[in-house]
Protein backbone atom coordinates (compact mmCIF):
# COMPACT_ATOMS: atom_id res chain seq x y z
CA UNK A 1 0.00 0.00 0.00
CA UNK A 2 3.12 2.28 0.79
CA UNK A 3 4.58 1.81 -2.83
CA UNK A 4 1.42 2.87 -4.82
CA UNK A 5 0.79 5.93 -2.60
CA UNK A 6 4.53 6.69 -3.37
CA UNK A 7 4.52 6.13 -7.15
CA UNK A 8 1.12 8.59 -7.13
CA UNK A 9 2.68 11.32 -5.33
CA UNK A 10 5.68 10.80 -6.76
CA UNK A 11 4.57 11.89 -10.76
CA UNK A 12 2.59 14.66 -9.64
CA UNK A 13 5.77 16.38 -8.17
CA UNK A 14 7.26 15.92 -11.55
CA UNK A 15 5.26 18.51 -13.03
CA UNK A 16 4.77 18.45 -16.78
CA UNK A 17 5.93 16.00 -18.98
CA UNK A 18 7.77 17.07 -22.49
CA UNK A 19 4.55 16.21 -24.34
CA UNK A 20 2.88 18.62 -22.56
CA UNK A 21 4.68 21.43 -23.22
CA UNK A 22 5.04 21.10 -26.46
CA UNK A 23 1.23 20.72 -27.13
CA UNK A 24 1.10 24.04 -24.68
CA UNK A 25 3.98 25.74 -27.44
CA UNK A 26 1.98 24.44 -30.13
CA UNK A 27 -1.47 26.08 -28.39
CA UNK A 28 -0.02 29.06 -28.09
CA UNK A 29 1.63 29.66 -30.99
CA UNK A 30 -1.07 28.77 -33.13
CA UNK A 31 -3.18 31.39 -31.21
CA UNK A 32 -0.37 33.80 -31.65
CA UNK A 33 -0.65 33.79 -35.51
CA UNK A 34 -4.33 33.74 -35.42
CA UNK A 35 -4.02 37.45 -33.70
CA UNK A 36 -0.53 38.68 -35.91
CA UNK A 37 -2.44 40.24 -38.74
CA UNK A 38 -4.76 41.97 -36.68
CA UNK A 39 -2.09 43.38 -34.12
CA UNK A 40 -0.30 44.78 -37.30
CA UNK A 41 -3.32 46.35 -39.21
CA UNK A 42 -3.92 48.05 -35.57
CA UNK A 43 -0.37 49.68 -35.38
CA UNK A 44 -1.04 50.55 -38.95
CA UNK A 45 -4.28 52.25 -38.39
CA UNK A 46 -1.76 54.05 -35.34
CA UNK A 47 0.75 55.25 -38.00
CA UNK A 48 -2.24 56.64 -40.00
CA UNK A 49 -3.59 58.49 -37.05
CA UNK A 50 -0.02 59.54 -35.99
CA UNK A 51 0.48 61.16 -39.59
CA UNK A 52 -2.67 63.08 -38.93
CA UNK A 53 -1.93 64.51 -36.28
CA UNK A 54 1.39 65.78 -37.34
CA UNK A 55 -0.79 67.01 -39.91
CA UNK A 56 -3.31 69.09 -37.86
CA UNK A 57 0.10 70.73 -35.88
CA UNK A 58 1.24 72.23 -39.35
CA UNK A 59 -1.93 73.18 -40.15
CA UNK A 60 -2.43 75.00 -36.40
CA UNK A 61 1.29 76.74 -37.04
CA UNK A 62 0.47 77.72 -40.30
CA UNK A 63 -2.69 79.02 -38.93
CA UNK A 64 -0.43 80.84 -36.30
CA UNK A 65 1.91 82.05 -38.93
CA UNK A 66 -0.78 83.44 -41.11
CA UNK A 67 -2.56 85.68 -38.00
CA UNK A 68 1.30 87.48 -37.97
CA UNK A 69 1.27 87.85 -42.12
CA UNK A 70 -1.77 89.36 -42.97
CA UNK A 71 -4.00 86.10 -43.00
CA UNK A 72 -1.68 84.79 -45.37
CA UNK A 73 -0.36 81.21 -45.30
CA UNK A 74 3.49 80.73 -45.67
CA UNK A 75 5.51 80.87 -48.93
CA UNK A 76 7.48 76.99 -49.02
CA UNK A 77 9.39 75.06 -51.78
CA UNK A 78 6.44 72.09 -52.62
CA UNK A 79 9.71 70.36 -54.00
CA UNK A 80 12.94 71.94 -51.44
CA UNK A 81 15.84 69.05 -53.51
CA UNK A 82 14.79 70.07 -56.82
CA UNK A 83 17.92 72.16 -58.47
CA UNK A 84 15.54 73.88 -61.68
CA UNK A 85 12.47 74.63 -58.83
CA UNK A 86 14.16 78.28 -57.21
CA UNK A 87 12.92 79.25 -53.84
CA UNK A 88 13.02 83.24 -54.51
CA UNK A 89 11.46 84.09 -51.30
CA UNK A 90 10.23 81.04 -50.09
CA UNK A 91 11.21 79.02 -47.40
CA UNK A 92 13.32 76.27 -48.09
CA UNK A 93 10.71 73.51 -46.75
CA UNK A 94 7.90 73.53 -43.99
CA UNK A 95 10.36 73.43 -41.25
CA UNK A 96 11.84 76.52 -42.16
CA UNK A 97 8.82 78.47 -42.46
CA UNK A 98 6.58 77.23 -39.48
CA UNK A 99 9.50 76.26 -36.83
CA UNK A 100 9.05 79.87 -35.40
CA UNK A 101 5.36 79.48 -34.76
CA UNK A 102 6.48 75.73 -32.56
CA UNK A 103 6.98 73.34 -35.48
CA UNK A 104 8.94 70.77 -34.47
CA UNK A 105 10.97 67.73 -36.68
CA UNK A 106 9.57 65.64 -35.04
CA UNK A 107 5.59 67.29 -36.23
CA UNK A 108 7.08 66.97 -40.32
CA UNK A 109 8.01 63.24 -40.02
CA UNK A 110 5.76 60.52 -40.66
CA UNK A 111 6.71 57.35 -39.31
CA UNK A 112 5.67 55.55 -42.30
CA UNK A 113 8.31 57.16 -44.36
CA UNK A 114 11.36 55.66 -43.02
CA UNK A 115 12.23 53.41 -46.31
CA UNK A 116 11.96 53.23 -49.95
CA UNK A 117 12.48 57.03 -50.88
CA UNK A 118 12.71 58.51 -47.39
CA UNK A 119 11.03 61.71 -48.48
CA UNK A 120 12.47 63.02 -44.87
CA UNK A 121 15.90 62.61 -45.32
CA UNK A 122 15.53 63.98 -49.36
CA UNK A 123 13.23 66.64 -49.00
CA UNK A 124 13.45 67.26 -45.04
CA UNK A 125 9.85 66.87 -44.40
CA UNK A 126 7.49 64.07 -45.13
CA UNK A 127 5.22 66.44 -46.00
CA UNK A 128 4.35 68.38 -49.27
CA UNK A 129 3.26 71.92 -48.80
CA UNK A 130 1.18 72.43 -51.88
CA UNK A 131 2.11 75.02 -54.16
CA UNK A 132 -1.88 76.44 -54.61
CA UNK A 133 -1.66 77.35 -51.01
CA UNK A 134 1.70 79.71 -51.50
CA UNK A 135 0.54 83.19 -49.90
CA UNK A 136 -3.11 81.95 -49.85
CA UNK A 137 -5.24 84.17 -48.14
CA UNK A 138 -7.38 82.39 -45.87
CA UNK A 139 -10.27 84.84 -45.42
CA UNK A 140 -10.70 84.31 -49.28
CA UNK A 141 -8.91 81.99 -51.16
CA UNK A 142 -8.34 82.71 -54.92
CA UNK A 143 -6.83 80.98 -57.35
CA UNK A 144 -5.18 81.64 -60.49
CA UNK A 145 -3.32 79.13 -61.46
CA UNK A 146 -2.86 77.31 -64.41
CA UNK A 147 -6.25 76.68 -65.78
CA UNK A 148 -8.71 77.14 -63.15
CA UNK A 149 -9.41 80.48 -61.75
CA UNK A 150 -12.13 81.68 -59.26
CA UNK A 151 -13.14 81.35 -55.89
CA UNK A 152 -13.16 77.76 -53.73
CA UNK A 153 -14.02 77.06 -50.27
CA UNK A 154 -11.21 76.94 -47.61
CA UNK A 155 -12.61 73.25 -47.03
CA UNK A 156 -11.49 72.50 -50.37
CA UNK A 157 -8.17 73.93 -50.42
CA UNK A 158 -5.03 71.27 -50.14
CA UNK A 159 -2.52 72.93 -48.27
CA UNK A 160 0.23 70.07 -47.00
CA UNK A 161 -0.18 66.34 -47.36
CA UNK A 162 2.20 63.19 -47.24
CA UNK A 163 4.46 63.30 -50.44
CA UNK A 164 3.71 59.65 -52.16
CA UNK A 165 0.76 57.07 -50.58
CA UNK A 166 2.66 55.66 -47.77
CA UNK A 167 -0.55 54.76 -46.02
CA UNK A 168 -1.09 51.32 -48.26
CA UNK A 169 -2.35 53.22 -50.96
CA UNK A 170 -4.14 56.48 -49.45
CA UNK A 171 -2.07 59.58 -48.38
CA UNK A 172 -3.27 62.06 -45.27
CA UNK A 173 -4.34 65.57 -46.87
CA UNK A 174 -4.32 69.22 -44.99
CA UNK A 175 -6.99 71.29 -46.18
CA UNK A 176 -7.31 75.21 -45.54
CA UNK A 177 -9.86 75.15 -42.93
CA UNK A 178 -7.61 72.21 -40.87
CA UNK A 179 -9.16 69.13 -41.26
CA UNK A 180 -6.86 66.34 -42.16
CA UNK A 181 -8.65 63.36 -45.03
CA UNK A 182 -7.43 60.46 -46.49
CA UNK A 183 -7.18 60.67 -50.13
CA UNK A 184 -6.78 57.91 -52.91
CA UNK A 185 -5.30 57.72 -56.02
CA UNK A 186 -1.98 60.24 -57.00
Amino acid sequence: MKTAQYFSLRHRERGFTLIEVLIGIAIIACLTSLLMPGIQRIQDQAKVVACAGNLRVIGLCGLQYSTENDQKLPMIEPWPSDPVYTAGDQAKTILDALGPYGLTQKAVTCRVDVAGPNYLAKEGSSYQWCPMANGQSIQAVKLNWANMSGDIKLSQLLVAFDYTNLHSGKANVLFGDGHVAMATGN
